[in-house]
Protein backbone atom coordinates (compact mmCIF):
# COMPACT_ATOMS: atom_id res chain seq x y z
CA UNK A 1 0.00 0.00 0.00
CA UNK A 2 3.12 2.46 1.28
CA UNK A 3 4.69 1.81 -1.93
CA UNK A 4 1.66 2.54 -4.63
CA UNK A 5 1.30 5.47 -2.57
CA UNK A 6 4.88 6.69 -3.38
CA UNK A 7 4.68 5.78 -6.98
CA UNK A 8 1.51 7.80 -7.20
CA UNK A 9 3.18 10.90 -5.56
CA UNK A 10 6.08 10.33 -7.71
CA UNK A 11 4.24 10.26 -11.16
CA UNK A 12 2.36 13.86 -9.81
CA UNK A 13 5.19 15.19 -8.76
CA UNK A 14 6.94 14.44 -12.32
CA UNK A 15 3.66 15.65 -14.41
CA UNK A 16 4.04 19.18 -12.29
CA UNK A 17 7.97 19.57 -12.64
CA UNK A 18 7.33 18.46 -16.63
CA UNK A 19 5.04 21.17 -16.42
CA UNK A 20 7.22 23.65 -15.16
CA UNK A 21 10.37 22.97 -16.98
CA UNK A 22 8.35 23.26 -20.15
CA UNK A 23 6.39 27.03 -19.41
CA UNK A 24 10.20 27.74 -18.23
CA UNK A 25 12.18 27.13 -21.64
CA UNK A 26 9.12 28.90 -23.23
CA UNK A 27 9.96 31.89 -20.78
CA UNK A 28 13.53 31.57 -22.01
CA UNK A 29 12.93 31.63 -25.45
CA UNK A 30 11.70 34.72 -24.93
CA UNK A 31 15.09 35.89 -24.61
CA UNK A 32 16.54 33.92 -28.32
CA UNK A 33 17.50 36.46 -31.23
CA UNK A 34 15.62 36.44 -34.17
CA UNK A 35 12.23 34.35 -35.34
CA UNK A 36 12.77 31.53 -32.49
CA UNK A 37 12.72 35.04 -29.89
CA UNK A 38 9.47 36.09 -31.49
CA UNK A 39 7.84 33.06 -31.14
CA UNK A 40 8.92 32.28 -27.86
CA UNK A 41 7.60 35.75 -26.88
CA UNK A 42 4.59 35.32 -28.66
CA UNK A 43 3.69 31.90 -26.84
CA UNK A 44 4.69 33.53 -23.95
CA UNK A 45 1.95 36.13 -24.34
CA UNK A 46 -0.39 33.56 -24.95
CA UNK A 47 0.35 31.51 -22.22
CA UNK A 48 0.36 34.61 -19.65
CA UNK A 49 -2.78 36.56 -21.07
CA UNK A 50 -5.78 35.98 -18.35
CA UNK A 51 -8.16 34.44 -20.62
CA UNK A 52 -6.60 31.95 -22.73
CA UNK A 53 -4.30 30.91 -19.64
CA UNK A 54 -7.49 30.39 -17.52
CA UNK A 55 -8.84 28.54 -20.29
CA UNK A 56 -5.86 26.52 -21.39
CA UNK A 57 -5.41 25.38 -18.06
CA UNK A 58 -9.15 24.56 -17.97
CA UNK A 59 -9.16 22.34 -20.93
CA UNK A 60 -5.72 20.43 -19.91
CA UNK A 61 -7.29 19.36 -16.60
CA UNK A 62 -10.45 18.26 -18.29
CA UNK A 63 -7.96 15.96 -20.57
CA UNK A 64 -6.09 15.11 -17.83
CA UNK A 65 -9.36 14.09 -15.99
CA UNK A 66 -10.55 11.87 -19.07
CA UNK A 67 -7.24 10.29 -19.64
CA UNK A 68 -6.79 9.39 -16.16
CA UNK A 69 -10.50 7.87 -15.94
CA UNK A 70 -9.73 6.05 -19.09
CA UNK A 71 -6.91 4.49 -17.88
CA UNK A 72 -7.91 3.29 -14.92
CA UNK A 73 -11.10 1.86 -16.57
CA UNK A 74 -8.41 -0.26 -18.49
CA UNK A 75 -6.68 -1.24 -15.41
CA UNK A 76 -9.48 -1.92 -13.43
CA UNK A 77 -12.52 -3.16 -15.77
CA UNK A 78 -15.89 -1.19 -15.91
CA UNK A 79 -17.79 -0.13 -12.80
CA UNK A 80 -20.96 -1.32 -14.40
CA UNK A 81 -23.61 -2.93 -12.18
CA UNK A 82 -26.24 -5.55 -13.33
CA UNK A 83 -29.54 -5.66 -11.72
CA UNK A 84 -31.69 -8.46 -12.20
CA UNK A 85 -35.78 -7.79 -12.50
CA UNK A 86 -36.42 -6.90 -9.08
CA UNK A 87 -33.69 -4.57 -9.19
CA UNK A 88 -31.21 -6.52 -7.28
CA UNK A 89 -27.11 -7.24 -7.75
CA UNK A 90 -27.26 -11.23 -8.30
CA UNK A 91 -24.34 -12.90 -6.47
CA UNK A 92 -21.67 -14.35 -8.11
CA UNK A 93 -21.11 -18.01 -7.02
Amino acid sequence: MMEENKKHILIGSSVIVFFFICLGAIAASAYLPGFSGELGRMLLAWITSPFLMESALFFLALTLLFAVNAWRRNKEGNDYVQLDEKGQSPRKK
